[in-house]
């Protein structure tokens, strides 16, 4: 469960602007602000189920859940099996691909 656990903080440390990592033991969104928000964070659970080949239920984050919770939970569940995977990077792609149109919207409505 450890490994999997830095994994997911490496994908977050790639979308936290700044020095302060991710505390996976104080709830997920109490950590979202200026370094790191809900778009951050999707984004870099996408890219960490696509990595272990898991798929996270969104039932499974909550407000209070924290890092260590998820994953806990996530080392529980079946991986994606090879048969499944490419269909799963499929749609883990297309989830990709939504999650940056709406950092763009957001980005432009802040530009004006």
């Amino acid at each position: 469960m450890e490994e999997l656990l830095q994994n997911y903080l490496r994908f977050l440390d790639e979308e936290i602007y700044g020095d302060q990592g991710f505390d996976p033991d104080v709830p997920i969104a109490q950590q979202f602000g200026e370094i790191l928000d809900e778009l951050d964070f999707r984004l870099a659970t996408v890219k960490f189920e696509m990595d272990s080949l898991v798929e996270i239920p969104k039932a499974a984050i909550s407000s209070s859940t924290t890092l260590r919770e998820l994953v806990e939970q996530v080392a529980a569940m079946p991986k994606i099996s090879k048969a499944e995977a490419p269909a799963f990077l499929k749609k883990k792609k297309g989830d990709l691909t939504k999650i940056a149109r709406l950092m763009a919207e957001d980005l432009q409505s802040m530009l004006g």
